[in-house]
C-alpha cells in the first residue's frame, strides 16, 4: 500500500519514514496540552474541566490536558489549588470492571518516560499530589506544581495521570507558553 495510519509516538513515524521517505503518513502524535485559567474564570467550572481533562483515561488520551497555565491572581488563589486537590483526591480509582471508576489503570506498566514522570521532579518544582503505585497499572493522580517555561516537564508529553500547574503573568505570555511545546493537539481557555 501507498499508505500507512499509525497512532503512537514520533519515533515510530520517523521509523517507517527512514524506510521509505515517499511514503504518504498519516500520524497522530499525541500533543502536550494545557488549559489556561483566567483570575476571571468560573472556578468550579474551571478546576471540573482540568481535571475531567487531565484524568479521564488516566491522562492516556491524546487531548489529555497535562498542564494548567494560571494567570496573574488565578496562579495564587487558595480556592483553585484547594478545590483543584479535593477534586483529584475524590476520583475514585479502579479498575475497568469496577462500574464507580472514574479513573482507570495505565494501558501498560509505566517505563521510561512515563515512570519518570509519576516520580522524579524537574528543579524547582514540589508535588501537590504525589502519585502513588496503587496496584498493578493502577497510580493515583499526580499533581505538581512549580513547573516553569522550558522545563522537562512543560515541554514532555507523558502520557499518563500528572498535571503539572505552571504561572504566567499575562494571558499573551500563557499563550506563549501554551505554544511553546513542539507538539501541541489541543488547548483551553
Amino acid at each position: 500500500s501507498d499508505q500507512v495510519i499509525l497512532t503512537g509516538g514520533i519515533e515510530t513515524a520517523e521509523r517507517f519514514r527512514s524506510w521509505r521517505p515517499d511514503l504518504r503518513l498519516f500520524a497522530e502524535t499525541s500533543g502536550k496540552n494545557a488549559i489556561i485559567v483566567t483570575a476571571q474564570a468560573d472556578i468550579d467550572l474551571a478546576v471540573r474541566d482540568v481535571v475531567t481533562s487531565a484524568f479521564g483515561h488516566a491522562g492516556q488520551k491524546c487531548s489529555a490536558a497535562s498542564l494548567v497555565i494560571l494567570v496573574g491572581s488565578a496562579g495564587y488563589s487558595r480556592r483553585f489549588q484547594r478545590q483543584l486537590v479535593d477534586a483529584v483526591r475524590s476520583l475514585n480509582l479502579g479498575f475497568p470492571w469496577e462500574l464507580d471508576a472514574q479513573m482507570g489503570p495505565c494501558v501498560e506498566e509505566p517505563k521510561g518516560k512515563l515512570l519518570r514522570g509519576l516520580t522524579e521532579l524537574d528543579p524547582g518544582q514540589r508535588w501537590i499530589l504525589k502519585p502513588q503505585h496503587i496496584e498493578g497499572n493502577l497510580w493515583s493522580p499526580g499533581v505538581r506544581a512549580g513547573v516553569m517555561p522550558g522545563s522537562e516537564y512543560h515541554l514532555t508529553e507523558y502520557f499518563g495521570p500528572i498535571l503539572g500547574v505552571m504561572r504566567a503573568n499575562t494571558l499573551e505570555e500563557a499563550v506563549a507558553y501554551q505554544n511553546a511545546v513542539e507538539f501541541g493537539l489541543t488547548a483551553g481557555l
